[in-house]
């Protein structure tokens, strides 16, 4: 399958077409239109080729609010690192941050170390039980929807920015404000005469790529759309660039690391440092703060 944006979009409008009602008609042209598009244009990537809960934890938790391009190389790497959730319920926070590097949200390293150690109670898997998956640590509805779909081809309402856009696109052209209630309404309707969710769901995701590739982004009509705040000079910045340099260098006390960081105001860098520790990335011992390790 060709990559989406590697093509003419002359040759990609005629998948455009217009608005959709939710008649069962419609709906069924809709999904014939969209699997058709998969089929000719989806996109490839090595996590599309698998059920292992495993695997989609991995991704699905790296593809969030981080562009696919950066997560390949990563998801290859952690996979040849610890190929299974036992060997990286092993991993220390250290090794974990380290290689994680790149991907930004480093929280999410954490929430994959947790699951992976509670994974042991289902023998080192996953369960099949949205409820279950819910209890993870850092596991949605989205993801534990993708898990559904993509590892147990089970039914599941997954939504995620774009599926969103696509809905957007084909059933609300003419409104504003669209809660994502109003949209899962839409793939729950969708669903009937689907058997494969997971070539359903990865179908419909890259027909909502292709919109946001051709037209203005359907999700500004989103009523939970918000633009990300400015990275430069926001705590997340500092937040990054401490857990950079205690992963590079090692144990720093409070005061060298505030020199390293003397761009940013000391009393914001402690503050940040401090969360660090409160939430388990750091440990401080006597003055001198390091990457958790274990």
């Amino acid at each position: 399958m060709n990559s989406v944006l590697s093509l003419e979009p002359a040759s990609l409008a005629s998948y455009l077409w217009p608005p959709f009602a939710t008649d069962p008609s419609s709906l069924a042209q809709f999904r014939a239109q969209v699997l058709s598009f998969y089929d000719e244009h989806g996109r490839t990537f090595a996590w599309r080729k698998t059920s292992d809960p495993y695997h989609i934890l991995l991704s699905e938790v790296m593809l969030q609010q981080t562009q696919t391009s950066r997560v390949v190389p990563k998801y290859e790497r952690f996979l040849s690192l610890w190929p299974t959730l036992e060997a990286l319920s092993q991993a220390t926070v250290l090794d974990l941050l380290t290689e994680w590097k790149g991907l930004g949200y480093n929280r999410r390293a954490l929430y994959l170390l947790s699951c992976a150690k509670e994974s042991e109670a289902w023998g080192w898997t996953l369960p099949e039980s949205e409820q279950q998956l819910r209890a993870l640590p850092g596991v949605g509805k989205a993801t534990s929807a993708a898990l559904l779909a993509f590892a147990f081809n089970k039914p599941s309402i997954y939504l995620e920015t774009n599926i969103r856009a696509a809905i957007i696109h084909a059933f609300f052209s003419d409104e504003e404000k669209i809660r994502d209630r109003k949209i899962e309404e839409v793939l729950a309707l969708l669903l009937d005469g689907i058997d494969d969710y997971k070539t359903w769901y990865y179908a419909l995701m890259d027909w909502g790529v292709l919109v946001k590739a051709l037209l203005p982004n359907p999700n500004r009509r989103s009523a939970h759309y918000s633009r990300q705040g400015a990275f430069e000079n926001s705590n997340r910045q500092i937040r990054g660039q401490l857990i950079h340099y205690l992963t590079e260098t090692g144990p720093q006390d409070a005061e060298r690391i505030a020199v390293v960081l003397d761009r940013f105001e000391e009393e914001r860098v402690l503050a940040c440092l401090s969360a660090l520790v409160g939430e388990g990335f750091v440990q401080e011992d006597g003055g001198v703060y390091s990457i958790t390790r274990s």
